[in-house]
């Protein structure tokens, strides 16, 4: 049987907590120099001691300058929480605890209700239950009511103990069931992402297919990592230290079809830049091919013709309306229709989907300002007013009137 971390309270520290607790509250540690205040409120709240003394709620462990340069690297600098721990030398929770306390009467939310003592009235108790019920994160929850996250985590487990011995259904996930960083996960989730990680696919990928967030995807990943070195294993693709090596799947690869249609163009003596646009193949990538596919000709004795450079190819021979695609990101958006379809094909779609967006941009009435702006940018032009003859009164008009 393990040893307790901390050694059991003896029968004269029991008499002490007991004697001076309910008068003296969280004073009584100076009689107890071998408990910690956490300790001494756990103890006492087993016990069901209840203390008079109104300073009896906990501090934040961030206040003053500390706590308002902790809430600017949160709103400003987008710091994570245990980072703004590591920063200032608290935990991660109570960091949190401290930041989100203190922005929920700026951002102009009611706090809940509290007695003298810092406790949660039946009022504070019931707001905490009904954004529980709705659902909510917890950290939303500490941010619209003010409360710790160890408050939050009571309130949902005595909730769900009162509703199952009445009977009721249990609350609903944290987040509606929604994948968020930090939510609690199941046993087959975990082994549904250990699984993704065991085939060889990274981070992003296991957290496209599974639809659990990319840091729990890391957290499971490091687990994994340790535990696969205990038993002098590796992912696939990586080192002992879990740095990856190979890829098992990514929209960087370069498809036999591309390969086959590169080469055909180079063969014909097309530019290798126009090349690698025209098959959607990044330009050093394709500079490789070209050294490859003229060293296997160097192989067989021959050599690979050189190509026909921009001004002596004829004029409109390689033009195709919406292709190439424009960009890394428009690229790679290209290589995931490759996944599902032939080259031919997922080049048909992609030019249809792009000549769509450009025909649907074009029915969309415009603002002022952005005809403005395409008369500046030279894409739209302003046409003379036209006459109207036909609405003027001509001479032989004017004389009969006359």
């Amino acid at each position: 049987m393990s040893a307790h971390r901390t050694p059991r309270w003896t029968a004269s520290e029991l008499a002490i907590l007991r004697g001076q607790y309910p008068e003296r509250g969280i004073e009584v540690a100076d009689a107890l120099p071998g408990r910690s205040w956490h300790s001494i409120y756990v103890k006492a709240s087993k016990l069901g001691l209840r203390s008079g003394n109104a300073a009896d709620a906990p501090k934040p462990r961030l206040s003053g300058a500390a706590l308002e340069e902790a809430i600017r690297l949160r709103e400003v600098e987008g710091w994570s929480f245990a980072r703004i721990g590591a920063q200032f030398g608290v935990a991660e929770a109570s960091a949190c605890n401290a930041v989100l306390i203190a922005l929920c009467t700026r951002r102009g939310y009611t706090p809940a209700e509290r007695d003298a003592h810092g406790r949660l009235t039946d009022q504070g108790k019931e707001r905490v239950r009904y954004a529980l019920k709705k659902g909510l994160k917890g950290v939303d929850i500490q941010l619209r009511l003010g409360v710790s996250a160890a408050c939050v985590a009571e309130q949902r487990r005595r909730y769900n103990a009162d509703l199952l011995a009445r009977g009721k259904a249990m609350l609903p996930p944290p987040g509606g069931g929604e994948a968020y960083p930090g939510a609690k996960l199941g046993k087959a989730k975990r082994a549904e992402v250990e699984a993704l990680f065991l085939k060889g696919l990274g981070t992003l990928k296991v957290s496209e297919r599974s639809g659990v967030s990319k840091t729990s995807c890391t957290r499971i990943r490091n687990r994994l990592i340790k535990r696969l070195k205990r038993k002098c294993e590796v992912l696939p693709g990586c080192d002992a230290s879990g740095a990856r090596r190979t890829q098992a799947e990514s929209s960087r690869f370069i498809t036999p079809e591309q390969r086959e249609a590169f080469r055909h163009l180079v063969l014909d003596r097309v530019p290798v830049a126009r090349a690698a646009g025209m098959v959607a193949i990044g330009t050093c990538s394709a500079y490789k091919l070209r050294d490859a596919i003229a060293a296997e000709l160097r192989d067989q004795g021959e050599t690979l013709p050189p190509p026909e450079r921009p001004g002596r190819v004829r004029a409109g021979r390689f033009v195709q309306p919406h292709w190439p695609p424009q960009g890394k990101a428009a690229m790679f958006e290209f290589r995931e229709l490759l996944r599902e379809h032939g080259f031919d094909d997922a080049k048909a779609i992609w030019r249809k989907r792009i000549g769509d967006a450009e025909k649907a941009e074009a029915r969309r009435p415009k603002s002022f300002e952005e005809q403005l702006a395409l008369v500046e940018a030279g894409k739209l032009n302003i046409t003379a007013a036209l006459g109207r003859g036909h609405l003027e009164p001509t001479f032989q008009e004017s004389r009969r009137a006359a």
